[in-house]
C-alpha cells in the first residue's frame, strides 16, 4: 500500500518516501507550496512506486482527486470522515470536487450517521461506518499511573479533553466549567488549530498540555476523572461523529458531551448528554460519581467497534462492488491511499 500525504512546506523540493509497518508513505515537501494539495512531481513518484501493480485509489479528501486522475480506470473509493467544506478556512474547491468524487466513486464510506445522510442520495454505493477504536491500546488507561504531567494536578478532580482545539470547541463552556469547579482542573490535551490562542479561556485551573503522541494517550486518560466532549453546536459540528467517544469508553472514563447529533443517536445511553452549559457543568459532577450500568454499556460499545471488525466489513463491501485486491484494508488517514 502507498499513502500519499498532502504537500508540506520544506527547505527543498523533495518527495520523502518512508516505510512504516509495510506501508509506503510519500510526503511531498516544497519550497513553494503548489496551488493544489499535490503536484505532478508527487504523482509521478507514486506512479513509479506503484509500477505495474493493479491500482485501487482510496481518497480521504476531495482535494486529492488528482490521484484518481493519475490512475485512470482504477476503482475509486471515497472515505468521507469529515464535512471538510464546513471547517474554518476551508478551500472553496472542496464542494465542487466532492460532487465529482461522489459521482465517480465506486464505493463511498461515511464516518457517521450524519455524514451518511449527506451522501446517500448523491452517490450510487454509500455505506456508513462510524469510527472504531483500538481497544487494547486505550484500555491500558485502566491500570496505568497518570501521566507525569497530570500528577501535580491530582490534588483535586481532573476533567479532561483530548483532541484538536479549534472552532468546534465551545471555549466559553470550558471557561464556565472551570469557574464552576475552582478546586478541579480542566486539562485540554491537543494542538490549537485555526483559531488564535488569544481567544482561549485562561484561568488558574485550566491547563493546555499541547499535542501529545499516541502512546501517551492511555496515561493521560488515566489521569482524568471525567472525559469531556465540549463541542460547540454550530455548522462546524453538525456532521461530526467523534472518534474520541469510543477511545474514552475503552479507557474506562465516564463521558460528558454536548448534544452532538451522532453522539445522541449512537451513545445516549452511555454518554451524559447536556442540554445546555449549566446542564453540562452539573453532569460533569454527576459523571464523576460513576454509574456501573453506563460503564458496562461503554465497555460493550467499545468492544463491538474494533478497527479489525470495521476493516473486515469494509472489505466485504468492496468485494460486493467487484473490487478485490491483495492488500489489507487501508487504515484511516487524512490523505489518500493507493492499494
Amino acid at each position: 500500500m502507498i499513502v500519499l500525504e498532502e504537500t508540506r512546506a520544506g527547505e527543498r523540493d523533495e518527495d520523502d518516501v518512508a516505510e512504516l509497518d509495510g506501508v509506503t508513505v510519500v510526503t511531498p515537501y516544497r519550497t513553494v507550496l503548489p496551488d493544489d494539495a499535490v503536484d505532478a512531481r508527487a504523482l509521478a513518484t507514486v506512479r513509479a512506486l506503484a509500477g505495474e501493480r493493479r491500482a485501487l485509489v482510496w481518497l480521504y479528501t476531495p482535494m486529492m482527486l488528482a490521484l484518481a486522475d493519475a490512475f485512470p480506470g482504477a476503482p475509486l473509493v471515497f472515505d468521507k470522515m469529515d464535512e471538510l467544506a464546513k471547517f474554518a478556512h476551508a478551500d472553496p474547491r472542496i464542494v465542487p470536487r466532492e460532487r465529482e468524487v461522489l459521482d465517480r466513486a465506486d464505493v463511498v464510506f461515511s464516518g457517521g450517521r450524519s455524514l451518511f445522510r449527506s451522501v446517500e442520495q448523491r452517490t450510487r454505493n454509500a455505506r456508513c461506518y462510524p469510527s472504531g477504536v483500538d481497544v487494547e491500546h486505550f484500555e491500558r488507561a485502566r491500570g496505568a499511573q497518570p501521566h507525569a504531567d497530570l500528577v501535580p494536578l491530582r490534588g483535586g478532580p481532573v476533567f479532561g479533553y483530548v483532541g484538536v482545539i479549534d472552532e468546534r470547541i465551545d471555549l466559553e463552556l470550558i471557561g464556565a466549567l472551570a469557574a464552576a469547579h475552582p478546586h478541579a482542573t480542566v486539562a485540554m490535551v491537543g494542538p490549537v488549530a485555526k483559531i488564535d490562542e488569544s481567544v482561549l479561556p485562561r484561568r488558574a485551573n485550566i491547563v493546555y498540555l499541547g499535542q501529545r503522541g499516541y502512546d501517551e494517550l492511555p496515561t493521560l486518560l488515566a489521569g482524568f476523572d471525567v472525559a469531556l466532549m465540549p463541542f460547540a453546536l454550530n455548522e462546524h459540528t453538525e456532521n461530526i461523529s467523534p472518534t474520541k467517544t469510543l477511545e474514552y469508553f475503552a479507557a474506562g472514563r465516564p463521558v460528558v458531551s454536548t448534544a452532538i447529533a451522532d453522539v445522541v443517536a449512537d451513545h445516549a445511553g452511555v454518554v451524559y448528554v447536556a442540554r445546555d452549559r449549566d446542564d453540562f457543568i452539573a453532569l460533569v459532577e454527576r459523571a464523576r460519581r460513576g454509574d456501573a450500568e453506563r460503564a458496562r454499556r461503554a465497555d460493550d460499545a467499545a468492544r463491538a467497534a474494533t478497527w479489525d471488525a470495521i476493516a473486515a466489513a469494509m472489505r466485504a463491501d468492496l468485494e460486493a462492488a467487484g473490487i478485490v485486491y491483495a492488500a489489507a484494508s487501508p487504515a484511516r488517514k487524512n490523505s489518500a491511499a493507493l492499494a
